[in-house]
């Protein structure tokens, strides 16, 4: 068992990190690049774009709506890794600067899939995103199987900025590396400062992570059109699903006998 845990805990930002490597020791980032997104183009650019939405940072604060009322543990965890993360992809990409695909490539000589994007491009924020969600549900006690779906469905967001034509495979590992690394020091932070398990505190996170729901969806709706095309449905039915899943719990979170910590 205690080496399951390490496996789920270290396998994945080793695995990014020695890609990450070899890539760059092999020089293979350009090439990597034009042959995963000619290849991924044959898949249509509805496939990728939908993944690419659920990557996006403002869809993030969804995710932790059915968890108000009912894991305080996983919702203190997931708002400190919201706050470390911010840190270190705007850390990372100031740091780096690193150009995108459309600055430094002919436009045709690869698909592009939304807007010309120029600059910040390590590491890729959407991939960072769906790492940090993906491992904040792999270091919880659930099924294998369940890790490994979610554990998929990340590694097919990162492969989506490559499919948009606006990130290297080097940026998408380094989302991966990043945004899992961030999740083991959310879990780990969440064992020793506990402030954020107190009821009193929950509330708080419930009063602002569901109206922040809400907004972000009509955020991405109306000034994001031209990015996501085609996938205000699947917006509405995860704001839709996420808000009834916590129904339950915000009920019991604010219900009059909740104890002053969980």
């Amino acid at each position: 068992m205690k080496r399951e845990c390490l496996i789920w805990q270290w396998g994945v930002p080793l695995l990014a990190l020695a890609a990450l490597a070899m890539l760059a020791a092999l020089d293979g980032n350009i090439v990597l690049f034009q042959a995963m997104n000619k290849l991924m183009s044959l898949a249509g650019d509805a496939l990728w774009i939908h993944l690419s939405l659920l990557g996006d940072g403002k869809i993030a604060i969804l995710f932790l709506l059915p968890f108000l009322g009912r894991r305080p543990d996983v919702v203190w965890q997931f708002i400190l890794a919201i706050v470390l993360v911010t840190l270190w992809v705007q850390g990372m990409k100031e740091l780096f600067s690193h150009a995108r695909p459309p600055a430094l490539l002919p436009m045709e000589s690869f698909h592009l899939i939304g807007p010309a994007l120029q600059n910040n491009s390590f590491p890729s924020g959407h991939t960072t995103s769906a790492f940090l969600l993906a491992g904040l549900l792999c270091l919880q006690r659930v099924n294998n199987w369940i890790k490994l779906a979610v554990l998929l469905l990340a590694l097919f967001i990162g492969f989506s900025r490559i499919a948009s034509g606006v990130h290297w495979p080097m940026d998408v590992l380094g989302g991966a590396l990043g945004g899992w690394l961030v999740a083991m020091g959310a879990v780990w932070l969440s064992q020793y400062w506990r402030a954020g398990l107190n009821v009193w505190a929950q509330r708080a996170f419930a009063l602002l992570a569901t109206p922040l729901s809400v907004w972000a969806v009509w955020s991405l709706w109306h000034d994001y059109d031209d990015v996501y095309p085609g996938t205000n449905v699947l917006k509405v039915l995860l704001l839709a699903a996420c808000l009834a899943l916590s129904f339950k719990g915000q009920l019991r979170l604010f219900s009059a006998g909740m104890k002053q910590e969980f």
